[in-house]
C-alpha cells in the first residue's frame, strides 16, 4: 500500500511541476509575442511622422483634453510618424470624452435639479429626521425597537472584534513554492 501511496505522490507532484513549467512557458511565449508586437507598432509608428507631423501640430491646437501632449512627443522623437488613422483615433477619442462629460454634466445637474434639498444637506438635525422617517416607514410602530437592537447587534459586534482582534482573510499567506 506504501508504493501505491508513494507512486500516487510522485505523479501528483509530477503533474503539479509539469502545470507550473506549462504556464511559466505560456507567459514566456506572451512576453515574447508582446514585445514582437511593441517593435512592430513602433516600427510602424515611426515611418509616417515627418510627412504628417503639421498635421499632429494643427490637431494638438484643437485638442487640449490628452494628458501628454503631442508636441512634446514630437519633438522627444523626432524620426517617429504618425499616421492617418492614428489622427482620427485621436479626433474620435477626443470627441469621446468631451461627449462623456458634457453628458456628466448633464446628468448632474438633472440630479441636483431633481434632489435640490439633497444638494445643501448641512445641519445634522435633517439628517435625523430623515433617518427616523425612514426608520418609521421600514419598521412601523416598533421602530424605536427595532433601531435599539440594530444598535445593541452593531455594539456586540465592534466589543467581540476589538476583544478578540480576528484575523483578516486569508490569515495564511499564499505559498506556490512547491520545489
Amino acid at each position: 500500500m506504501s508504493s501505491w501511496a508513494e507512486n500516487f505522490t510522485t505523479a501528483a507532484t509530477w503533474q503539479l511541476k509539469h502545470q507550473i513549467a506549462y504556464w511559466k512557458s505560456k507567459a514566456k511565449a506572451l512576453e515574447y509575442e508582446n514585445k514582437l508586437l511593441h517593435d512592430i507598432i513602433k516600427k510602424n509608428y515611426t515611418s509616417d511622422l515627418p510627412i504628417q507631423k503639421q498635421n499632429v501640430k494643427k490637431e494638438q491646437s484643437l485638442k487640449h483634453e490628452s494628458n501628454i501632449d503631442d508636441e512634446e512627443i514630437c519633438e522627444e522623437n523626432n524620426d517617429i510618424e504618425v499616421s492617418e488613422e492614428f489622427i482620427q483615433f485621436l479626433k474620435d477619442n477626443a470627441k469621446f470624452k468631451e461627449d462623456a462629460r458634457l453628458e456628466r454634466e448633464k446628468l448632474k445637474t438633472k440630479l441636483d435639479s431633481e434632489n435640490p434639498q439633497d444638494a445643501n444637506v448641512s445641519e445634522p438635525s435633517n439628517k435625523a429626521e430623515s433617518s427616523e422617517e425612514k426608520l418609521k416607514a421600514l419598521y412601523g410602530k416598533d421602530w424605536q425597537r427595532m433601531c435599539a437592537l440594530e444598535m445593541s447587534l452593531e455594539c456586540e459586534f465592534l466589543d467581540s472584534c476589538e476583544r478578540d482582534k480576528p484575523m483578516h482573510w486569508p490569515n495564511i499567506p499564499f505559498n506556490f513554492n512547491f520545489s
